[in-house]
């Protein structure tokens, strides 16, 4: 199986090579990576060039917000005659994603579990991406059944994902329990394997979880990982200041003793983020 991976996240484009390195194992099927892109000019480019049978993927993995814009951009130039698994943290976007050949809209943060069922999926309908075939009433039937169980697997996910989302932690502080409430979180900062909970307030806490863990708990909607020692919500960026490197400084209530920075593959989700947070 050949892979095409649209996405502008280093470390989600490194969490799919994972997942496709654990498939490859447990199923005993070759998996080969044609490449990793991460922006629509890119992509289109890669697409006009590789037009031989043995450089056309089976499946892509396409990420929604990319460096340069959204990846329905791509469709606009180049046809994409292939299954797509879309990987985004936006669930607004599930009625375009299957205008195209999408077989499957998995919400970051997703699983393994979700991902192999996602493969499974490309195995069962694999034929109806085949090209040069002529569609019969019957396919078209089970096209829109396709369609329709997707759409019900996305608003399931969506429900099941809402549901998993902390409103409320409890902090071991010396000898008595504290009750926090993610709402009463302004951000939250690792250093080292100390991960620290600020509140509006100024009070601190000492958090028991990792910060990869909170970002899991904790909806994205509401909290944003802008780096990989921050998460913080929208309330509290008191003010925003280009920085070198396309990155950007951010100025956060509470004030933090040091310089904040989105790191520049965060940066275009961060801003999509911030106008719909």
């Amino acid at each position: 199986m050949t892979i095409l991976i649209i996405e502008d996240e280093q470390e989600a484009a490194h969490r799919l090579r994972m997942f496709l390195t654990r498939y490859e194992a447990e199923k005993q099927e070759p998996v080969r990576v044609l490449s990793v892109i991460d922006s629509v000019e890119d992509t289109v480019q890669w697409f006009r060039t590789n037009t031989s049978p043995e450089n056309k993927p089976d499946l892509v993995l396409m990420d929604i917000h990319l460096s340069d814009g959204l990846s329905f951009e791509i469709f606009r130039h180049v046809e994409v005659n292939v299954p797509i698994i879309f990987t985004t943290a936006y669930n607004e976007y599930a009625l375009h994603a299957f205008n195209v050949h999408s077989i499957a809209y998995l919400l970051k943060p997703f699983g393994y579990a979700e991902f192999e069922a996602a493969l499974k999926k490309l195995a069962a309908q694999k034929v109806m991406f085949a090209s040069g075939y002529e569609t019969s009433n019957n396919e078209a039937l089970q096209g829109i059944q396709h369609f329709q169980e997707t759409l019900r697997e996305v608003g399931t996910a969506i429900k099941e994902q809402q549901k998993r989302f902390k409103t409320r932690f409890l902090l071991n502080v010396g000898e008595t329990i504290v009750i926090v409430r993610t709402a009463d979180i302004s951000y939250i900062h690792a250093e080292g394997k100390i991960v620290t909970i600020m509140l509006e307030n100024g009070r601190k806490y000492i958090a028991d979880n990792t910060l990869d863990e909170l970002e899991t708990l904790l909806n994205p909607e509401e909290f944003f990982r802008i780096s990989r020692k921050f998460l913080l919500r929208a309330e509290s960026i008191a003010g925003i200041e280009p920085y070198f490197n396309g990155r950007l400084t951010l100025k956060l209530i509470p004030a933090f003793s040091e310089e904040v920075l989105v790191s520049r593959e965060r940066v275009k989700d961060f801003r999509s983020w911030l106008e719909s947070a």
